[in-house]
């Protein structure tokens, strides 16, 4: 069955259901002209949103099931919020849905949304439909909340924080680089690429222990690194040697002969923390969560990056994913 057949209004009835997953502060949600929620007293709003595209964020078939878009789209966003120590809320979401879509497709895709927000008691409180002459385009925007002046921005970085950062790197870029080789195996790789998890607990730690600028790996460590540096106004020196990465995907890369370095520094969407803070917060949060690593550190200095390697000093350009880039290139 085609969304043409049952139209707006019945896939509203469709998916409408099990959209509330912390209802305490939602007033009105899925059904009227907008959507009423309350914010919690004593704490400050987070707004962010994002685009994925079809054909330009995803391949459905290739690198993206319907189920992982729904979920993607919607990490992507908590990933923001998480990126400024905040606790995430609500959504409200639009699509853009092609007449000739399945039914059971698009159910996916918002099982999907349904699931990522079911695990971080995210409410689904509003949206739009409309219809795409080609794919599928959806837009989300995500609602958070943080205690008054408590948001983490990129600009606090200070001379002599650590930088760290959580998990491993590079990993979704090469289940990307297994899907669009058309291999099979590596499901570490894959499911890093296909539903990242955003890093929220991780934020609402270092908010408590006095972070003091995050960034979410998005756009590739080289580029989310450079972007603490410029706005920080600070030096980053970054040890290539301590950075994270897992088994599976220097494998990958040994097989595939792939630059094992490009996927880490600049192949991005890994959705994980990049973060400053004091040696001594850096000890305490490392005994309470483990999963984070010091890379390097902050100093003084005109806004560059440095990566120390094998004996060389060399700077780390701001290469990564940049939508309008000249050289058009697709990018999940």
């Amino acid at each position: 069955m085609k969304i043409s057949d049952i139209g707006e209004f019945g896939f509203i009835d469709a998916i409408k259901e099990e959209t509330l997953f912390a209802p305490d502060n939602v007033v009105i949600g899925i059904g009227d002209d907008g959507a009423v929620y309350r914010t919690t007293a004593g704490m400050e709003q987070i707004a962010v949103i994002d685009t994925m595209v079809e054909d330009c964020h995803f391949i459905i078939g290739q690198t993206a099931d319907w189920f992982d878009v729904g979920y993607k789209a919607v990490a992507s966003n908590l990933s923001d919020v998480a990126a400024m120590g905040g606790i995430p809320t609500h959504i409200v979401l639009s699509t853009a849905i092609s007449p000739n879509m399945e039914v059971d497709d698009l159910i996916s895709l918002y099982r999907g949304i349904k699931e990522v927000c079911r695990q971080f008691h995210v409410n689904i409180i509003g949206g739009d439909t409309v219809t795409s002459r080609q794919g599928l385009v959806i837009t989300v925007a995500a609602f958070g909340e943080i205690e008054e002046g408590k948001a983490i921005c990129r600009s606090g970085a200070r001379d002599g924080d650590v930088l760290a950062v959580s998990h491993c790197i590079g990993n979704s870029a090469g289940g990307l680089d297994v899907q669009l080789s058309h291999k099979t195996g590596y499901q570490q790789l894959v499911l890093a690429h296909r539903m990242p998890v955003p890093q929220v607990v991780l934020g609402r730690h270092l908010v408590r222990h006095h972070c003091h600028s995050i960034n979410d790996i998005s756009d590739g460590l080289a580029s989310e690194a450079n972007e603490i540096a410029s706005a920080s106004q600070v030096q980053l020196i970054i040890d290539r040697s301590l950075i994270p990465t897992s088994d599976e995907l220097r494998k990958w890369c040994r097989q595939e002969q792939k630059s094992f370095w490009d996927l880490v520094l600049y192949g991005g969407e890994d959705y994980e923390l990049l973060f400053t803070m004091t040696p001594e917060d850096f000890n305490l949060l490392h005994d309470e969560y483990p999963d984070v690593t010091a890379i390097g550190i902050v100093r003084q200095g005109p806004a560059v990056v440095h990566l120390l390697h094998d004996g060389n000093d060399e700077i780390l350009l701001p290469h990564g994913f940049q939508h309008f880039d000249k050289e058009d290139k697709s990018h999940d």
